[in-house]
């Protein structure tokens, strides 16, 4: 069975905050291809309007940020 790369990030991926693990983020696009460091865009979703913009270095830092299936 194939396990997910746990270091790519795509959009759909879904994501919830460390200190509040009841708020789904969804990936939903990628952010500025200005910056070195990848960014994504990420939209709540009980509440879609709410869009933050987020490294991947965090996304992928369980202290901050855990995925979800």
């Amino acid at each position: 069975m194939f396990k997910k790369n746990k270091t790519k990030i795509d959009i759909g991926d879904k994501f919830v905050k460390a200190d509040d693990p009841t708020t789904v983020w969804i990936v939903a696009g990628s952010g500025s291809p200005v910056a070195s460091m990848p960014h994504f865009q990420v939209v709540r979703e009980d509440y879609a309007s709410r869009v933050r913009t987020l490294s991947q270095q965090v996304l992928l830092d369980t202290d901050f940020y855990r995925r979800v299936s």
